[in-house]
């Protein structure tokens, strides 16, 4: 019994130091901006690779203690002092060492969310040993051990792939991403400029239904065509959000010219991801400038998607002058793009430099 509260309170011990290191990594915290480095610092990607490679030995180990007679205490104590105090500080290290300033924000941000993935599982996973420690019976938990390990093992296989992906190719699953999001944009459009083909019907209902309420309205205080006002106003918004109005075909002539239009961005997604994103080398990475480009560009491909969103619901709340505003900011900000990397990773000209000067003067 001494030794499982020993158990107990080394965990609840080990259970407050991650929850620091889970809350250190919350998005609003400041993580690497002002540390000092050390002098020929690792690759942190190499780092969380090794440390999540050695967490999945040593939780292997663990499941296997938790839920195997006789239940050890000590050997687990043993194992669990390995797993948080070397392989999650060493994680914790990686972050420090990943500054924004040095690898990019944008690869930055991937590694204090996959981290802060591991360190969530990892509490699940001490919640568990608390639970096995306290009742000395791992058969009544072999399988939430079990679970609990697979979704560790999960978050750290998350970690190990960061590294074989590298920068050049998150960039490229997200660029992807983004572009796919931008298409579903653009269907559910002309799905709605389509509309569901039961709009008559609805009509011929709706006049039956006045003239109804028309029959009834002798008999109460309210007026026919108020009512009939209220009802045509609500069906205007109703089908506005379901369809095109057939009366309003300035929205179909903007809708047809932005569909056009954001088919081209998609063009643009898909010529940056194999002209500049799949050439992204090490190599280049290693170039602060080139760092700072990248960021800037995913920043720009990513307020893209959200503008187009901005632009479907102009168009579902009939507004032309919204239609126009945000359809324009959508062009500058994929020009802006196609701009920051007119020139190769080396700022010489290429075939997609000339790809570029052409796309350009289409879009607008």
């Amino acid at each position: 019994m001494a030794a499982s509260q020993t158990l107990i309170d080394f965990t609840n011990t080990q259970r407050t130091l991650v929850a620091q290191y889970l809350a250190s990594l919350a998005p609003n915290a400041s993580t690497g901006s002002s540390t000092q480095l050390p002098p020929n610092p690792p690759n942190p990607l190499h780092l969380l690779r090794d440390s999540a490679t050695l967490l999945k030995a040593h939780t292997t180990k663990l499941a296997l203690l938790l839920i195997n007679k006789p239940f050890t205490p000590s050997a687990v104590i043993t194992v669990l002092r390995d797993a948080t105090q070397t392989c999650l500080t060493a994680m914790m290290s990686a972050v420090e060492l990943c500054r924004p300033d040095i690898w990019g924000v944008f690869l930055h941000h991937h590694v204090v969310a996959k981290v802060r993935a591991v360190m969530r599982e990892m509490l699940s996973f001490l919640d568990e040993v608390l639970d096995v420690a306290r009742e000395e019976d791992s058969s009544n938990h072999s399988k939430d051990t079990l679970a609990s390990t697979g979704v560790l093992w999960d978050a750290c296989d998350a970690l190990i792939q960061l590294e074989k992906t590298g920068i050049a190719g998150l960039a490229v699953l997200k660029a992807q991403e983004l572009r796919d999001t931008i298409n579903d944009a653009i269907q559910e459009l002309k799905e709605w400029e389509e509309g569901d083909g039961d709009h008559d019907e609805d009509d011929d209902d709706s006049e039956d239904d006045n003239d109804n309420d028309d029959d009834d309205a002798h008999s109460t205080t309210s007026s026919p065509q108020h009512s009939r006002d209220d009802q045509d106003e609500f069906d205007d918004i109703f089908s506005a959000a379901n369809s095109l109005p057939k009366n309003r075909p300035d929205l179909k002539q903007r809708l047809q010219t932005s569909a056009d239009k954001l088919k081209k961005i998609q063009f643009l997604y898909a010529a940056i991801t194999k002209r500049r994103l799949k050439t992204f080398t090490p190599e280049i990475a290693s170039k602060k400038i080139n760092i700072l480009t990248l960021d800037k560009l995913m920043h720009l491909l990513k307020e893209l998607p959200e503008s187009v969103d901005d632009l479907a619901n102009a168009f579902y709340e009939l507004d032309a002058q919204q239609v126009d505003a945000i359809l324009a900011t959508c062009v500058e900000n994929a020009c802006s793009a196609a701009d920051l990397l007119k020139t190769d990773w080396n700022g010489k000209d290429d075939e997609f430099t000339a790809w570029v000067t052409k796309w350009t003067a289409v879009v607008k």
